[in-house]
């Protein structure tokens, strides 16, 4: 044995770089690399600044209650003065218009009075109920009054910017689409039973986690154990719905699923959601995506049955449903053209099996 093998029990010592040099990688491999931090740089730069660079209502549904001549002219001059700003209804039914912002169907009643009374609901989102009032204030100076505010669905202490239930989603996001990329990378021939079974048992664990940690700081949103309970339910719900679509596309696109799954569950979902920016606030394209995209059905049935008792969380259940519905149809097909492709290759073999000549055997001298 030379001195260069008895240096390595492998004796390979001869193929590898000295320590500290870099091993040769041409720039090919390195430009093909940088292609996804390149990606991600860009996505990030597009889609957050685009949706949250100049907050503004959008279309934002009001109801002016007051005596109809009153109210009337309220509303056309919201309506002039910020053309596409707000959606106004008026209304004498002050109960009725309550009930409207109770089931999350306007985003604000300003009530005409001595005092001006604007009802929100920051529980949905601060900012509006922000603007709302910011409304409201000029109609009270115009008629010598001042605003009072009722907040239907106030956010507690511990969430006094309204944000916890968002990041509590982002963080479910990330506990869904990791679990199945690190899958992918340590076993990329596993099952699809068992990875659908793993995927199911770490969407429990890591929602509870997720749940608990946070809950430190912004504590149970003074909801009770029904309301918990159900928001418990829609984060394991949203977390295997993510997980599920990383499945799919991993599945279809390989390597490539990664960047598609960033787009999905990051880049689209986060600044559509709603959580950060509230989506009548948001450019006109952003509250398009909003009204279907996966992140905006889990934040509003997380924000209905923390802060309006579950009023509207329907809404947010279906769009849930609708995107597992479709994965869950996507991997039925992408496994049933697989099975089909893997036994049409067996019958080709088993056919150029049958065909071939019989061979003599070789005779052994």
């Amino acid at each position: 044995m030379n001195a260069e093998q008895q240096d390595s029990p492998r004796g390979d010592t001869a193929h590898e770089a000295p320590p500290g040099t870099d091993a040769p990688v041409d720039l090919a491999t390195i430009a093909k690399a940088m292609v996804l931090p390149l990606f991600f740089v860009v996505m990030f730069a597009l889609c957050y600044v685009s949706a949250f660079h100049n907050p503004a209502p959008h279309d934002m549904r009001l109801t002016i209650v007051g005596p109809g001549s009153s109210a009337a002219a309220v509303a056309s001059g919201l309506e002039q003065g910020s053309p596409g700003a707000f959606d106004v209804a008026t209304s004498t039914d002050l109960d009725g218009a309550l009930e409207r912002l109770a089931d999350r169907d306007v985003q604000g009643v300003i009530e005409l009075g001595s005092p001006v009374v604007a009802h929100v609901a920051s529980g949905a989102s601060a900012t509006v109920a922000q603007t709302v009032q910011s409304v409201a204030a000029p109609l009270a100076q115009q008629t010598g009054t001042t605003v009072t505010v009722d907040d239907i669905a106030p956010v507690t202490g511990g969430d006094a910017t309204g944000m916890g239930l968002f990041y509590f989603m982002v963080v479910c996001s990330i506990a869904g689409y990791l679990t199945v990329t690190v899958l992918s990378q340590l076993a990329p021939n596993m099952t699809l039973r068992r990875q659908l079974g793993i995927l199911g048992a770490m969407s429990v664990a890591l929602t509870l986690i997720a749940f608990a940690v946070s809950s430190i700081f912004t504590g149970t949103y003074g909801a009770g154990a029904g309301g918990l309970t159900a928001l418990l339910l829609i984060g394991v719900l949203y977390t295997f719905t993510i997980g599920i679509v990383a499945v799919l596309l991993n599945r279809l696109l390989g390597q490539a699923a990664i960047m598609a799954v960033m787009m999905v569950a990051i880049f689209l979902n986060f600044p559509s959601a709603g959580g950060a920016i509230a989506p009548s606030m948001l450019p006109a394209a952003w509250e398009a995506v909003h009204s279907f995209w996966i992140g905006s059905g889990a934040i509003q049935a997380m924000q209905s049955v923390i802060y309006f008792g579950g009023n509207g969380a329907g809404h947010g259940l279906l769009i849930l449903a609708g995107w597992l519905a479709v994965a869950a149809a996507g991997l039925a097909i992408t496994v049933r053209r697989t099975s089909r492709h893997t036994s049409d290759a067996a019958g080709k073999a088993r056919a150029a099996a049958a065909e071939a000549p019989d061979r003599e055997p070789v005779p052994v001298r």
